[in-house]
């Protein structure tokens, strides 16, 4: 219980950093974008209020242009003429301004008189001759405003003042507030949105690793007929398939060696009850039947053999499965090492009725290899030929080579590999139907060699036509 409650706070920890890190990412980009707009809002409201009063002033100082051509009026008279105009040319929304070079209001739209001195900067900057713009806030009032400034100059240049609009910025402020609650509540929806789905996006991954977990407890306790069920082709959904077909192979791989220990255990019965009891007959027996006595020390040999080639098969076995198998590598004669196994082979080969054909190669370049190792290869396979090859059938032995590479090709006329086989030969502990099947690992032992040479092993078969084992060894590479 322990262990299920650490386990559960462990998902549910998964659970809230996924859901946490998903939402602050998403509400961090958002915030981004949400400051971003709220940005370009402001400063697409104030930029067209700043144009609007800009072009206003300009397009008020250029048409009274007309009062500065003459002399005879004095900055008071212009100013007169043209606050009596303003009512007619502008919006309400407007404050007009006449300012003198000393910062002094000479005359305002909106009646008021205004008892202070100008000095922002749009005043300033058009005492310069430029038109100037300014926002701040109103001293009088405290509310946010803007202001544009053009110069009004004589004929000959002299700024004799400025004409100056004002405009209150706070329905654009409230207008720009507005836009910000409304856009804050769709980044909540948003937000809350993904939120939702960040929970049910990280239940479809919880829950079936829950499953997968389950699963993998009720195997580690050997109940591995158990399966997981595939929700989404995805990569949970491959990880369901791999812990699915894990669990066949070792089902499989427990079946295969439950199988093997039991074929060892009769393979090693059988010789060692041969052994025992012509040893029992021979030291019992009468010493004057030399025959008799001959026979049973031959067939002692020959299991003796057998159980030293078994031992050799397991101890090659343990060191593939550990990959202790080391090459010891030399420059190999591949016509020689081949000449001498088929010469001890052809010997065996007669007693069973069988013969056995060497195609004589006059030379075979040299290869880079375990001597005692390819012999090994050479051995496991012509006895399997002969093994499965019946009495008046023949085995042939050829080797050839080309630019890169040598070939031993052993070629039988036994009963042959049942297609369904074909493809399991290589494995551990694999035994075919036949009764002759040895333990099922030395082929997959000569695979392992043929490997480690950078070589191949091939394998073709017809059941009733025979097989063909082709071994592939790479040339020594010149220097």
């Amino acid at each position: 219980m322990v262990i299920d409650g650490e386990r559960k706070t462990r998902v549910q920890g998964i659970k809230k950093r996924w859901v946490y890190n998903y939402v602050i990412i998403i509400l961090a980009v958002l915030m981004v974008l949400e400051i971003g707009f709220m940005i370009f809002i402001k400063n697409y409201y104030y930029g067209d209020i700043s144009r609007r009063v800009s072009d206003r002033a300009v397009d008020t100082t250029q048409f009274y242009h007309i009062y500065l051509d003459s002399s005879d009026y004095t900055l008071e008279e212009i100013a007169d003429r043209m606050v009596r105009d303003f009512p007619r040319r502008d919006d309400e929304s407007l404050e007009f301004q006449i300012v003198d070079t000393s910062g002094d209001v000479i005359v305002s739209s909106s009646g008021f008189y205004v008892d202070r001195t100008i000095d922002t900067s749009d005043y300033t900057e058009a005492l310069k001759g430029n038109l100037g713009t300014w926002q701040g806030r109103d001293p009088e009032t405290e509310e946010r405003i803007m202001a544009a400034s053009s110069p009004i100059e004589r004929a000959s240049g002299e700024v004799i003042g400025a004409i100056r609009y004002i405009t209150s910025l706070e329905e654009a402020n409230k207008t720009i507030i507005k836009i910000f609650m409304v856009s804050m509540l769709f980044v909540l929806l948003t937000v809350a949105m993904m939120m939702m789905m960040s929970v049910l996006f990280s239940k479809s991954i919880i829950n079936p690793l829950n499953e997968i977990n389950e699963v993998a407890k009720k195997m580690a306790e050997g109940q591995f007929s158990e399966r997981i069920e595939k929700h989404y082709n995805d990569e949970i959904g491959e990880l369901a398939d791999t812990i699915n077909y894990m669990a066949g192979e070792i089902v499989n791989s427990a079946n295969l060696k439950n199988e093997f220990i039991s074929s060892i255990s009769h393979e090693l019965r059988t010789p060692l009850t041969s052994i025992k009891g012509w040893s029992e007959t021979i030291v019992t027996g009468d010493f004057e039947d030399k025959e008799e006595a001959r026979l049973g020390l031959n067939i002692i040999i020959k299991e003796t053999t057998r159980l030293s080639q078994m031992v050799e098969e397991l101890l090659d076995f343990s060191k593939m499965e550990s990959g202790r198998i080391v090459l010891h590598l030399e420059d190999v004669d591949i016509r020689s090492e081949l000449e001498d196994i088929v010469s001890i082979a052809r010997l065996r080969a007669k007693k069973d009725g069988i013969d056995l054909l060497y195609h004589r190669t006059e030379e075979l370049p040299l290869v880079v290899g375990d001597k005692n190792r390819l012999k090994q290869v050479f051995i496991n396979i012509i006895d399997n030929a002969i093994k499965f090859t019946p009495e008046g059938k023949d085995v042939y032995v050829e080797a050839d080579s080309d630019e890169e590479y040598v070939y031993v090709k052993i070629r039988d006329e036994g009963i042959g590999i049942p297609k369904e086989d074909l493809d399991h030969i290589y494995e551990k502990f694999f035994k075919g139907k036949s009764k002759k099947s040895g333990s099922g690992i030395g082929l997959a032992i000569s695979k392992e060699i043929m490997n480690l040479h950078k070589g191949e092993l091939r394998v073709d078969s017809e059941v009733d036509e025979g097989t063909t084992v082709t071994l592939v060894i790479p040339l020594k590479e010149e220097a």
